[in-house]
């Protein structure tokens, strides 16, 4: 139970984990992308925003505070703060906050000089140039700038100071006045797990991740237990069953599942309990007929015996002919045992090709005067092992000759190839009582209907065990109202 336990509770745990890893691995890839496609939004949405100011001409200085002050008006909740540096990075003014939410104020103070160090500094992603023109109206005595043909977008690469090169800087922006730089605009913007419309839904979405980690644990735990149980109840179940079997019993009990597969076996078993059942009435009926078989005649020859040693029976020739008949009765009910005993062992069908004609005249030679066949062959040849199909043509006609109710009437055998099959019929004259419900191939089976003087009832069976060999099949029916037909049908090799 604690081992089955801990399988079950292992494989459901893993399930569940690997589960949850996948989701939050396409959590975490589906969140990179959108955080790359935010940025580039934000950056895009700034750029225009930009480019609006200069086009409307409200920038009329270009220096640090004016730009400071263009830029702190541009409406975006999204942009957390900005980093203003001349070109060679004396002159650096901070303003809003960093990605995470720090301010700005308090990693690069007001006027802080920062140099950077180009070993360190990192690439921009998104980097613009706006180019601008001044000029100066008289009569207002103001100074402005307007936007000039060939900017180039997102077409500028900029080294970045290192020292805020993770401080969530998103893009820069390079004004430059009457074609020369003058300086940057560093952008930076909270990203979808910082954004205050985002942010809740994102954790609340990771922190799910974590928490389903024992809740899978738990789910696990119990699944596994009802599913150990269940089934520690149903292999113990089958595993008495299968020992009640195995010592003999029958009609065990079997318990059943809602599991189809399980009840599979359930139903297999229940087979195998009837199979072993008839097996076994099976045995004690074939014990019955060999015992009954076997004593007849050997009682027979012990009265015989008897009455020759009590001078009852006179120790003529004729007394010793039918101690002989017994005799010879008994040997043959033996070697139909041994023989069926054999077949049912390690014999094997070797097949060949067999001329009809001399299958036929090896048969009928070995059936005697008193059985009239007439044979009749619709091919020139059949494959089978010879030796042992013709041992099953003479049973199927000893056992066709014993069902004529007139000794005179002859048997009909035909030997014929259809399909890719060879076929032998057997048809003599009879009738099947259709009160008797025997199969006529099991050797307990005693159709005495076949047969006047009693027999083995070995007959039959040991055909059907040579058909069986070469793979075909053999069936006894109602041919008409006074006919019986035996059709022997197997492959051609």
């Amino acid at each position: 139970m604690r081992r089955v336990f801990l399988r079950y509770f292992l494989s459901i745990f893993a399930i569940s984990v690997t589960v949850l890893l996948i989701q939050f691995g396409v959590l975490m890839f589906q969140y990179g992308v959108s955080q790359d496609q935010w940025k580039d939004k934000v950056y895009d949405d700034f750029i225009v925003s930009i480019e609006d100011v200069v086009n409307e001409g409200s920038l009329t200085d270009y220096g640090l505070n004016s730009i400071l002050m263009v830029v702190s008006d541009i409406e975006d909740d999204r942009i957390s703060g900005f980093i203003l540096r001349d070109l060679s990075g004396n002159n650096v003014v901070a303003f809003g906050r960093t990605s995470e939410g720090r301010m700005l104020n308090s990693v690069f103070p007001v006027g802080q000089t920062i140099q950077a160090d180009s070993k360190d500094s990192s690439t921009i992603k998104n980097a613009t140039r706006i180019n601008v023109a001044s000029s100066y109206d008289p009569k207002t005595n103001i100074l402005s700038f307007n936007s000039v043909a060939g900017v180039d977008y997102k077409n500028v690469e900029i080294s970045m100071p290192a020292i805020y090169k993770n401080e969530g800087v998103v893009g820069s922006v390079i004004i430059a006045v009457d074609g020369q730089d003058a300086f940057i605009i560093d952008l930076l913007s909270y990203s979808p797990r910082t954004y205050k419309y985002s942010k809740d839904i994102i954790n609340s979405c990771i922190r799910g991740l974590f928490i389903s980690l024992p809740i899978c644990l738990i789910i696990a735990l119990v699944a596994a237990w009802i599913i150990s149980s269940r089934n520690t109840r149903y292999i113990n179940g089958v595993r008495k069953a299968l020992n009640d079997l195995s010592r003999g019993k029958t009609d065990v009990s079997i318990p059943r599942q809602r599991n189809s597969e399980l009840n599979e076996i359930s139903i297999a078993i229940e087979d195998l309990d009837r199979n072993l059942k008839s097996n076994a009435n099976s045995r004690k009926a074939w014990l019955y007929s060999i015992s009954h078989d076997l004593n007849t005649p050997a009682t027979a020859m012990k009265m015989i015996v008897d009455g020759l040693n009590d001078g009852v029976f006179p120790a003529e020739t004729e007394t010793f002919r039918e101690l002989q008949k017994e005799n010879d009765k008994l040997a043959d009910r033996i070697g139909r045992v041994i023989d069926f005993s054999t077949l049912q062992a390690d014999t094997k069908a070797i097949q060949e090709e067999v001329p009809c004609d001399r299958f036929i005249e090896e048969v009928l030679s070995g059936m005697g005067p008193d059985c009239k066949v007439s044979a009749a062959s619709e091919c020139q040849s059949i494959t089978c092992d010879e030796k042992l199909m013709a041992r099953a043509v003479t049973e199927l006609l000893r056992n066709a000759a014993e069902a004529e109710p007139d000794p005179s009437a002859l048997i009909r055998w035909t030997i014929r190839e259809k399909d890719g099959f060879n076929e032998m019929q057997i048809v003599n004259v009879g009738t099947i009582p259709q009160e008797m419900d025997v199969d006529f191939f099991e050797p307990w089976a005693r159709g005495d209907w076949s047969r006047t003087d009693g027999g083995s009832g070995l007959g039959l069976p040991i055909a059907s065990t040579i058909v069986s060999l070469h793979k075909g099949t053999i069936s006894i029916t109602q041919l008409s109202s006074d006919l019986v037909s035996a059709l022997v049908r197997w492959p051609r090799a």
